[in-house]
């Protein structure tokens, strides 16, 4: 199994008149549907469908219910999911307020294993 990649360029925003720098950019393949997710988690195990489907709604509902406390849920050698927040800058600390929070932002941090097995992943240059 390889990861594809394919090379674009790109201009210097800062500097126009200067040649452009060609990178390398992963090749999205497409996308799996829930089901197709659902079908491989099953392959080689005695779970079904429904089962997988099951804990993992039972799992984002927890972790869910876990962010809106404001902990960090640490999934073993996944990662973990935290929350933070934006907000509007303002003048005195009493002015400071839930309406002035923006928005509030799900983080996922892959862990260093999950990581290090990415970086191990065989590259192909795409055709």
């Amino acid at each position: 199994m390889s990861l594809l990649y394919k090379v674009i360029s790109r201009l210097n925003p800062q500097n126009r008149a200067a040649a452009p720098k060609y990178y390398a950019e992963a090749v999205k393949r497409g996308s799996i549907s829930f089901e197709e997710f659902l079908d491989a988690v099953c392959k080689d195990t005695t779970l079904n469908r429904d089962e997988v489907r099951m804990a993992l709604n039972k799992a984002f509902r927890t972790i869910l219910d876990f962010a809106k406390l404001g902990l960090t849920v640490h999934l073993d050698s996944l990662g973990h999911i935290r929350v933070t927040m934006r907000s509007k800058g303002m003048d005195t600390p009493e002015e400071v307020t839930a309406t002035a929070v923006l928005d509030i932002v799900p983080h996922f941090v892959f862990s260093e294993a999950f990581r290090t097995e990415l970086k191990n992943v065989r590259l192909e240059k795409q055709g």
